[in-house]
């Protein structure tokens, strides 16, 4: 898609109105003929210009997807901008079935009370909400099926994610698309993935844990391995420590063969609890650091007095509130709001954070 350059107004207040008449009609005319899968993104903020990666997903589909749009016109009818981001969203879906070829097939459907449509949308697992004053509830949302009964949903269009609505709708697409994940191999020194402990209810597995499974297979590695199986395109190292020589060697040439590691090392891991490979302590691979000209500063916590959060303390018998500097919450001025994966974090705490 050509970029619309600036135009210089002046000039264009010499052409006849007559004569802009005839170019827009050709303009459209040509368009809608020779060019139905292409639009040209008049919007101050470029809301359907799509990205590189976007056309990439969508041109690359090999099997057919089809994507249910579910939106109460009541719901849209009692409040105008929920109908102007829903026919936001249909155009853009529209864009997608142009651009996938017809491997994307769309289907609108408006869920009223009790109707057929609305139990559809509930067992899809969509999020509905009382608009008016009898108590029915609106759906604005989207559910996509594959080809092997995989399936995606997004339960509501909330307006706080509108600024990422293409990403949003092409995490949905891929994650239907991708039948074969990409695999991860994950080395953990924390209960991430839960457990069962005696006498306790179970433990369910951290929600970035559950996060990342949306998008990729990951993948348990054994305590020490002397070689990473070649289906891995990623290690995943969480609080890396007492790995032995053959393990940390694996690891080294993973990476020279162009292997990928995501590393998250602590100095003071709090949720960390003794087991049998030793007593808790700071992450530790450091001959890997070294190699990858990456200084960890392993007996020094990071601490910040104006984001401290503030704690109770009992104090000579009585309970009092401290700002503790180990403990920090991070908030939207600390984050990039304009990034769609950190966009809805509200404020991020952080405990004994390490120094690199």
């Amino acid at each position: 898609m050509n970029a619309l350059k600036t135009i210089d107004r002046n000039r264009l207040a010499v052409i006849g109105v007559g004569l802009a008449a005839v170019l827009f009609l050709a303009v459209n005319l040509a368009v809608n003929l020779s060019l139905r899968s292409a639009q040209v993104d008049l919007t101050e903020r470029g809301l359907y210009t799509l990205s590189d990666g976007t056309r990439k997903v969508l041109t690359s589909l090999t099997e057919p997807i089809t994507l249910r749009l579910y939106f109460t016109r009541a719901l849209g009818e009692s409040y105008p901008g929920h109908q102007a981001y829903a026919n936001r969203v249909r155009e853009l879906l529209e864009r997608y079935v142009n651009i996938s070829g017809g491997k994307i097939r769309l289907e609108v459907k408006n869920p009223e009370a009790f109707s057929e449509v609305e139990d559809e949308a509930v067992t899809f697992g969509l999020q509905g909400l009382p608009y008016d004053q009898s108590g029915d509830r609106g759906y604005f949302g989207l559910a996509g099926t594959n080809s092997v009964d995989g399936k995606a949903v997004i339960p509501y269009f909330t307006t706080e994610r509108e600024p990422f609505l293409e990403y949003d709708l092409t995490k949905l697409v891929y994650s239907l698309a991708t039948l074969d994940r990409p695999v991860v191999g994950m080395v953990a020194r924390l209960p991430v993935e839960g457990g069962f402990m005696m006498g306790q209810r179970p433990v369910p597995a951290w929600a970035v844990i559950s996060q990342i499974r949306e998008l990729f297979d990951v993948r348990t590695m054994p305590a020490e391995f002397n070689a990473v199986p070649p289906e891995i395109g990623m290690l995943m190292l969480v609080h890396p420590k007492n790995l032995s020589d053959e393990t940390l060697y694996a690891i080294d040439q993973f990476v020279m063969r162009g292997g990928r590691v995501l590393a998250f090392i602590d100095p003071n891991a709090e949720t960390e609890a003794p087991s049998p490979q030793g007593p808790p302590g700071p992450s530790d691979i450091d001959r890997l650091l070294k190699s990858w000209g990456v200084t960890f500063i392993k007996d020094k916590v990071a601490a910040d007095l104006q984001s401290a959060r503030r704690v109770n303390v009992r104090h000579e018998g009585q309970i009092t509130q401290v700002d503790y500097v180990a403990w920090n919450t991070l908030d939207r001025r600390n984050l990039d709001t304009t990034d769609a994966v950190v966009a809805d974090i509200r404020d991020l705490n952080v405990g004994s954070a390490g120094i690199l």
